[in-house]
């Protein structure tokens, strides 16, 4: 589960910045409902929630804090396999509003992952933490880490470094894992994480003792938060082929969907889906073409399916199909934004979604965000999203701590980021968050004049 995540220099955030969904443990009802995970430091109780709504202006920020993730995520996930700078595909971009010019931006994710996270793994309690920076100008990286700490009974344990690198050089590394990692110090790594070359492009019947180890299932349980909860796709409801797929694989996908559709007065009962990739293919073959590009088409249409996707909607005079491009963009969004929603409860891992209220009645948002609210007992799936909505600013469903304002700072044009506990005045019961809010008292807000 996520515990911490903190960007600097990077758009419009100068200074770092910090989303944090741990925090001293408070007596608040609604804080201890919404706690998934509770530790000690120090004899400190701190606990975790699950999530975080952000609100601000505007041009604040928001998108850019929410971001970094894509950077990071495609940093783990992809750059073992990269070259060159063109290689990449988000463009990280460092504070421009400064006369000190620095153009390396900087990120840090810190994660618990609770006793045998891996069910087919002996693995106790830990917390881990993965920095990266990157030059915006070159994009190469220039220092990357991963340490963790044991969760004891009353403390956190010493902090070990499984690696730490600058520019090309490994400067500290676990012992269990010195001969792989001196294997991929022979590697280029001017654009390439030394996690995700781990991860993703390392033998691992040649290195199988170093894989057993317990740094390395540290690293596994890195690559699967970030492969399962660091997305942030905008979902705007033009592409449902994935959708279509998933229903067509996982019944238990499809019945969970259509439950959610008729608890939110969908009137959608059902879906028919076709696959017409074959379709499509004839139609690619039997075309006038060049070959050359009649091959690549060919092979990105067998790579992608598509489908004939149409929903299927029950009157009193029988149910009649309606092809989904004809749904409204709210339903459309819904069906596309699912498959995320539906995951990060499945895997108990995050969701993330900016603009969360585009395109939804304030009773859909909440009915997705009760969904993450009132999981299982047990369950540590969380959601971190950015709204305009100043409804959801309700002390019923969160606690001060998850309500988080990015204001951008008129005199630098830097984002800042704070907490509504931070106003140690506004309490839970005597005071309109709503009202509070609107009448600019948490700033985080447009001066229209």
């Amino acid at each position: 589960m996520l515990t911490q995540m903190s960007i600097e220099n990077f758009f419009s955030i100068n200074e770092k910045a910090t989303l944090s969904l741990e925090h001293p443990h408070s007596n608040a009802e609604v804080f201890e409902r919404n706690t998934v995970f509770s530790y000690y430091d120090q004899k400190k109780k701190i606990s975790v929630v699950n999530g975080a709504v952000i609100y601000g202006a505007n041009a604040s920020g928001k998108t850019n804090l929410l971001l970094g993730v894509s950077i990071i995520r495609e940093i783990i996930r992809k750059s073992y396999n990269y070259s060159k700078k063109e290689d990449f595909e988000h463009r990280a971009q460092s504070f421009k509003f400064s006369a000190e010019t620095d153009p390396v931006s900087r990120f840090s994710i810190s994660f618990i992952a609770e006793e045998n996270y891996l069910s087919d793994v002996d693995f106790p309690c830990v917390k881990f933490t993965y920095n990266v920076a990157i030059n915006t100008e070159t994009l190469e990286i220039e220092t990357e880490s991963l340490s963790y700490q044991k969760i004891l009974k009353t403390t956190l344990g010493k902090t070990t470094v499984i690696f730490d690198r600058t520019k090309n050089r490994i400067t500290s590394q676990v012992v269990e894992l010195k001969k792989m990692l001196r294997k991929v110090e022979q590697e280029n790594l001017t654009f390439k994480s030394i996690a995700s070359l781990l991860i993703y492009d390392i033998n691992k019947e040649y290195f199988e003792k170093e894989t057993e180890t317990f740094s390395y299932t540290v690293l596994m349980v890195l690559a699967y938060e970030v492969l399962m909860g660091f997305s942030n796709e905008q979902f705007m409801g033009s592409q449902l082929e994935e959708f279509a797929q998933k229903v067509e694989e996982s019944e238990k996908f499809k019945q969970n969907i259509l439950d959610t559709l008729y608890d939110f007065d969908f009137a959608i009962q059902d879906f028919s889906i076709t696959d017409t990739t074959e379709l499509l293919v004839d139609a690619i073959k039997l075309s006038d073409l060049p070959d050359e590009i009649k091959e690549g088409m060919l092979e990105r249409t067998k790579e992608r399916k598509t489908f004939e996707i149409k929903t299927v909607h029950a009157t009193n005079e029988g149910d009649y199909e309606l092809d989904v491009e004809v749904e409204s963009d709210g339903t459309k969004k819904f069906l596309e934004s699912s498959i995320r929603v539906f995951e990060a409860l499945e895997s108990e891992t995050l969701f993330i979604s900016d603009e969360f209220d585009d395109k939804y009645h304030i009773k859909i948002q909440e009915g997705l965000l009760n969904k993450f609210l009132n999981q299982e007992s047990g369950k540590s799936a969380q959601f971190v999203v950015s709204t305009h909505n100043p409804l959801l600013l309700n002390p019923e469903m969160f606690a001060k701590e998850q309500i988080v304002f990015v204001q951008k700072n008129r005199d630098t044009q830097a984002s800042e980021v704070y907490q509504l506990s931070e106003f140690k005045e506004i309490t839970y019961h005597n005071h309109s968050w709503v009202n509070a809010y609107l009448d600019g008292r948490f700033g985080a807000i447009p001066e229209v004049f």
